[in-house]
């Protein structure tokens, strides 16, 4: 999600991402720090323009910490906790004028975090790694938003299934990749392949456009941007 957040933001559009994440990788792999973040936001009712920081030109973030698993605990005992996100975000367009994007990057699984991603949520993005397993976590993915769709009456869209860590030299990357198309059709977007940069890059706090824009994976994310957001 943080390299297709850069790629909108470096095309000019006001992004705002916000991690979901309790291991707080958005912050680390951008090398950003905010005195506020997102257990402050919604926890401790601090204002929303307190707790966003422009990582990067256009590029604003609500950051995570390990502080974010204890929002959980928190707003499990609080009425309509699935809709904390949505109010806490309710004024994002007074606070970021012009903002045209907000991407949410979510744990893979359904903690009330994610619950409220999906309440406010429009559209859907789901990486899924070539593997077996990722492959079913995709099936409980759709499984979700149907619950969402029923009790909350709420219709979120996906606009893409996108395969991470594909390799055309392994079997198992090709099946499953395969199985995706077979079974969600025009849903399913470039694969991101295989490439040390990525990783690379985050322990260089940048992203791949940043740390090596000739690589695969640059090359990548620009193709599944074209596609996703032509």
């Amino acid at each position: 999600m943080l390299n297709v957040a850069h790629c909108l933001a470096r095309q000019g559009k006001k992004v705002l991402l916000v991690d979901l994440d309790a291991q707080g990788n958005i912050g680390v792999s951008l090398g950003a720090a905010a005195d506020y973040g997102l257990y402050d936001l919604l926890i401790d009712n601090r204002p929303l323009s307190e707790c966003l920081v422009e990582a990067r030109e256009n590029l604003y973030c609500l950051l995570a910490d390990r502080s974010a698993a204890a929002c959980e605990t928190i707003m499990v005992a609080r009425p309509r906790r699935e809709e904390v996100l949505k109010r806490a975000l309710a004024g994002v367009g007074e606070v970021l004028p012009g903002l045209e994007v907000v991407l949410l990057d979510c744990s893979p699984s359904l903690s009330i975090l994610s619950q409220n991603a999906l309440v406010y949520a429009d559209e859907l993005l789901v990486p899924v790694s070539m593997d077996y397993l990722a492959l079913v976590g995709a099936n409980h993915v759709f499984e979700n938003l149907e619950m969402i769709e029923e009790y909350f009456e709420k219709k979120v869209r996906v606009c893409g299934i996108v395969p991470t860590f594909y390799d055309k030299r392994v079997n198992m990357s090709k099946e499953v990749l395969q199985a995706l198309r077979d079974k969600y059709g025009s849903m399913v977007v470039s694969p991101v392949r295989i490439d040390t940069k990525l990783k690379q890059a985050s322990s260089a706090h940048q992203t791949i456009f940043e740390f090596n824009p000739k690589s695969r994976g640059c090359q990548d994310y620009l193709r599944i941007c074209e596609e996703l957001f032509a």
